[in-house]
């Protein structure tokens, strides 16, 4: 199949517009069903957790409010004094305290106060409640032993069905539990409180410490919220989990030891979710077919100029250069379409151009050959010259005859390459040359290491920094000195030539090593030398001057150590 598509340009583009209209219809739909069901879990999560918030506020202010009329109550001595007392009168005294004390919250819970034995002393009730309470154990027990604590538990010791929650204190008089405080909780004073901050279609439930269900509504107890979360938790399992059927969020209950669950169906139920998949799923085939079309439509025209410039090429390979593409399209294949045409007619006239060319070069080359006879002809007039100097008993010239004759028939010799020992010989017959002209006002010394004799280097890339050194740098100079030295470093071959000329000014410097043509005009014997070595080596190798603190000047060469060449008289490293 791949090799099929790939055979036909129409079939690749139109697997390729297809793919790219079809790719993102499908990835568009999943993220819209993903960024639905976030945003829709988003705002769930939000409604909760502020439907959660509002009924532990509610609840919280509930309990404060009966944590403070306790405290109240033991801290009333006419309530404390009327635990023990046997007169009526007193009695009465103690109740009326408790009932004043008790004004703001006996309407939304009943209050109790029962003496050591845990016997009913005073009740808020107004139904002839008269229940006792054992203190060998249960809440009283606990009271006891915590004087100076709340305790908050499920209603085990009450016959009465209507209480869900105990809420216990001591009553201490001097260091002594004279007696306890025991508020009851019914269902319907929570009922009251969730009244008005609460969404029926929650559930809700009240655990108490050991998450034992306290107080459910009646969606909570249908579906079991208190059960689940404590069977989870003896369990050792995470509380919620992927798979409920019902989402569920817990909060303490301010300082109390009572966590409220709220609990409802998830908004994203199994047909919800298999509705959003069916509608995904008709919008991704409904993108199936029209991405068909338009793709197949794109593909045809786009292809058509394709294939008559391909059937126009095949005429060319041919040799058939009269041939032409028009097309009436303005946009980039007309344009193509255009190009083709005028690379055809360039062509031919490349064609006919390069016939002429040919024959000039012919002639240019008849012409070369017969220039290269002039430096042999001058090389051989040196030669006499120096034959006759010796003649006539003049031996400077004879010796500028010859170190230049030796020079011309180098630099004119085929070899690109030479070695170290043989440039040092040809800068050495240079030098002699300009110490007669200049009547002996400098010195030369070189340095060259045995080892380093055999090294392989282009031709002629010594003598033209010796010369500038000679001509810019002892310029004026009464006493000058040029010193060559050459060692190795690193792998590669260094090479300096160093003046105790007048030096050189920063500017020029700066140009030397610029490695720009048009501002070493007047140092093109550097131009030429470091251009030489970095097309043979690369722009990490050439040349590089520099200003010693000594004064004069040092011009380092730098390129690769070989010595080794191949028949073409190439280095190699």
């Amino acid at each position: 199949m791949k090799k099929i598509i790939r055979k036909s340009f129409k079939r690749e583009l139109f697997l390729g517009l297809f793919l790219v209209s079809l790719i993102p219809g499908i990835v568009i739909s999943l993220l819209l069903v993903k960024v639905f069901k976030s945003r829709l879990a988003s705002d769930y999560q939000a409604a909760a957790a502020s439907q959660v918030t509002s009924v532990t506020e509610a609840l919280e202010q509930y309990f404060n409010l009966i944590d403070e009329t306790q405290l109240a109550i033991r801290s009333n001595k006419k309530i404390v004094g009327g635990i023990s007392e046997t007169d009526s009168w007193q009695k009465n005294k103690a109740y009326t305290a408790l009932y004043e004390a008790t004004e703001n919250a006996r309407n939304v819970a009943r209050f109790n106060i029962y003496d050591i034995e845990g016997n009913l002393v005073f009740t808020t009730s107004t139904e002839g409640y008269s229940e006792s309470i054992p203190t060998y154990w249960g809440i009283l027990k606990v009271s006891f032993a915590h004087p100076d604590e709340r305790i908050i538990k499920k209603a085990v010791m009450s016959d009465d069905e209507k209480t869900v929650i105990q809420i216990a204190r001591a009553i201490v008089s001097g260091d002594e539990c004279v007696g306890f405080v025991v508020t009851d909780v019914f269902s319907s004073h929570i009922e009251e409180i969730l009244a008005k901050s609460y969404d029926e279609s929650y559930g809700i439930a009240i655990l108490d410490s050991f998450y034992e269900d306290v107080y459910s509504t009646r969606t909570g107890k249908e579906e079991a919220l208190a059960a689940l979360i404590r069977q989870r938790e003896f369990d050792g399992e995470p509380l919620k989990q992927e798979d409920d059927e019902v989402e569920f969020f817990l909060s303490r209950i301010g300082d109390t030891n009572l966590t409220l669950v709220l609990g409802k169906e998830p908004v994203l139920t199994d047909d919800i979710t298999r509705t959003m998949w069916g509608v995904t799923t008709v919008i991704i085939l409904f993108s199936v077919i029209l991405c068909f079309f338009v793709a197949n439509i794109i593909s045809d025209y786009l292809t058509s100029p394709i294939i008559k410039l391909s059937k126009a090429m095949e005429k060319v390979k041919g040799g058939d250069l009269d041939v032409s593409v028009h097309s009436s399209r303005i946009d980039e294949l007309g344009q193509l379409s255009e190009d083709f045409d005028k690379m055809t007619d360039e062509l031919k006239t490349y064609m006919e151009l390069q016939v002429k060319q040919q024959q000039e070069i012919n002639d240019s080359n008849i012409a070369m050959m017969q220039a290269q006879l002039n430096p042999h002809f001058l090389y051989n007039t040196l030669d006499t010259m120096k034959w006759v100097a010796k003649a006539n008993n003049v031996p400077d010239l004879a010796k500028m005859s010859a170190d230049l004759a030796q020079i011309l028939r180098l630099s004119i010799s085929d070899r690109k390459f030479i070695t170290l020992e043989e440039e040092m010989e040809m800068v050495e017959k240079y030098v002699e040359i300009q110490q007669i002209r200049f009547g002996g006002n400098f010195t030369f010394d070189a340095e060259l290491p045995m080892e380093l004799e055999d090294c392989i280097i282009p031709k002629l890339i010594i003598q033209p920094i010796v010369e500038n050194a000679l001509i810019h740098g002892l310029k004026e100079q009464e006493k000058g000195h040029i010193f060559v030295n050459a060692y190795s470093e690193s792998g590669n071959l260094k090479i300096e030539v160093t003046d105790n000329g007048c030096g050189i000014e920063g500017e020029i410097l700066e140009k030397l090593n610029s490695r720009d043509r048009e501002k070493l005009r007047g140092h093109i014997g550097f131009f030429n030398v470091d251009t030489i070595l970095r097309l043979y080596y690369g722009d990490n190798f050439g040349l590089k001057a520099f200003k010693p603190e000594e004064g004069g000047t040092k011009v380092l060469i730098t390129l690769p150590l070989t010595k080794e060449r191949n028949n073409d008289q190439s280095p190699r490293c």
